[in-house]
């Protein structure tokens, strides 16, 4: 049948058209972005997955950054420690050189002053703050979360001592002391066994987020590699998708011009 009116042909060739045309320009958006979802009804529950990973690797990356300021935070406290410690060995001295026979009074008196100093020193180290934190933390457990689930997930526990420096050494030891002579050389035993245990206990720790760090570093990659499975464009795939859709497009468009066409054969019988 010939008609005028109507051109189903033409119009099945435009509507192949219009899809094929559509299909090359969401192939171009994947390719010039390099993501195989760039609107969500590409793949609406791949986005809903992928969203809930990349909130997930965002904080890995910030638990990665609180162990990091864990152990800063320790690194800090052990060269308290050891500053701790290296007093202690001296007043140590102090105390074993009084115990020289060869010492007079006046020699004592001078030892004893350096030890009242070193005493007061030690002393401070208890106030000394870390980000405005106690360095020395008076027992007060510090909690560190070490997985991307947050207070839900796994944490440490840590607590440095019972009161600080002070609290490592006994009542009448160097820091309890009213001055050299009211102690003897065996308290710095006991209170230098006690500071080796907190700086033992420091470097456990420092160890132990290591581990942790390592641990959320390989959680945040392997979770970077999930979601570039959902959202990453397979390129090759795609430049083949790509070029079908072209020669479609064009094919489409050419049949669309021959419709058209067509009805002049109509006008011709008219015009007899």
């Amino acid at each position: 049948m010939v008609t005028i009116s109507s051109n189903p042909a033409a119009g099945a060739a435009g509507l192949n058209l219009e899809t094929a045309q559509r299909n090359l320009m969401s192939s171009l958006a994947k390719l010039s972005s390099g993501k195989r979802i760039v609107n969500p009804y590409d793949d609406a529950g791949g986005e809903a997955v992928q969203l809930k990973l990349k909130a997930s690797i965002t904080r890995y990356g910030t638990a990665k950054n609180n162990i990091q300021n864990a152990v800063s935070y320790l690194q800090v406290q052990d060269g308290v420690l050891q500053t701790a410690t290296e007093i202690v060995s001296r007043m140590a001295d102090l105390r074993t050189m009084a115990d020289d026979t060869s010492k007079g009074t006046a020699d004592i008196a001078n030892y004893d002053s350096e030890f009242t100093v070193l005493k007061t020193q030690l002393a401070n180290l208890d106030t000394e703050t870390f980000n405005g934190n106690l360095i020395l933390g008076g027992g007060t457990a510090q909690t560190v979360y070490t997985s991307e689930a947050g207070s839900a997930g796994a944490s440490i526990v840590f607590t440095i001592g019972t009161n600080g420096v002070t609290g490592a050494q006994g009542a009448t030891n160097a820091n309890g002391g009213a001055s050299l002579t009211a102690v003897t050389s065996a308290n710095y035993v006991v209170d230098l066994q006690n500071l080796a245990n907190m700086r033992a206990t420091n470097g456990a720790f420092q160890s132990v987020f290591n581990y942790a760090y390592d641990n959320a570093a390989i959680g945040k990659v392997n979770l970077e590699a999930a979601r570039g499975r959902i959202v990453d464009l397979d390129i090759a795939a795609e430049s083949s998708n790509f070029a079908k859709h072209s020669i479609l497009a064009n094919a489409a468009a050419s049949m669309l011009a021959q419709a058209n066409n067509s009805q002049r054969g109509i006008l011709q019988l008219l015009l007899g």
